[in-house]
């Protein structure tokens, strides 16, 4: 087959053609994609994928005769108790309760932790004219240094008395009234008050 003869000015008017007509594909093609009022393709955008993301509130700190779990944070060197707001139905239920929290539960913060051990157990709490009396399983007085035995016996006390500041606290452990904690001895009053102890150790 033989392909036919074409003289210069028709290959001339072919190439400017092709020339011209790719040119007006461009332009064709270019002009879609600057328009403003076409569709875009529809993708999830990231913004929209964390903003469904559920977050959990801040937890609040707790102020005065507020009931409080205590945790324990480390501030230049010193040993801060920081009371984190909870709520109970009643006194002896909330007693329990959030000594329950405070030794089963991680804290809220990050910067916060606890200094009972937690295989302790809350044998009992009751409270009865601004006396509180609590019992620990044995664990409670296991491990640690004289800084982790007055965390401890901070965390329950204010724990204890978030709701009545000035009530008396009586621990015991497996039923015994606890006179001493550690191997350093720290003396355990009993009954104890939150004037006992400080909030910086």
């Amino acid at each position: 087959m033989k392909l036919p003869v074409l003289s210069k000015g028709t290959w001339a008017g072919l190439v400017v053609a092709a020339i011209v007509g790719g040119s007006a594909s461009a332009v064709l093609l270019n002009s879609n994609f600057n328009q403003p009022n076409s569709q875009p393709i529809t993708q999830p955008s990231v913004s929209t994928s964390v903003n469904q993301i559920s977050q959990s509130p801040p937890a609040t700190r707790a102020v005065d005769g507020q009931l409080a779990v205590y945790w324990i944070e480390a501030n230049k060197n010193k040993l801060l108790a920081v009371p984190i707001a909870i709520k109970a139905k009643s006194n002896d239920e909330a007693i329990a309760s959030v000594l329950n929290t405070l030794i089963a539960e991680k804290p809220p913060e990050t910067t916060l932790y606890s200094a009972i051990p937690a295989n302790t157990k809350v044998l009992s709490a009751t409270t009865k004219n601004k006396e509180i009396r609590i019992n620990l399983s044995k664990d409670f007085t296991q491990g640690g240094g004289s800084a982790s035995m007055q965390g401890r016996i901070i965390q329950v006390l204010y724990t204890a008395t978030s709701l009545e500041l000035d009530a008396k606290v009586y621990l015991s452990v497996e039923g015994k009234a606890l006179k001493y904690i550690g191997g350093e001895g720290l003396e355990v009053p009993q009954p104890m008050t939150r004037k006992d102890f400080a909030l910086e150790f």
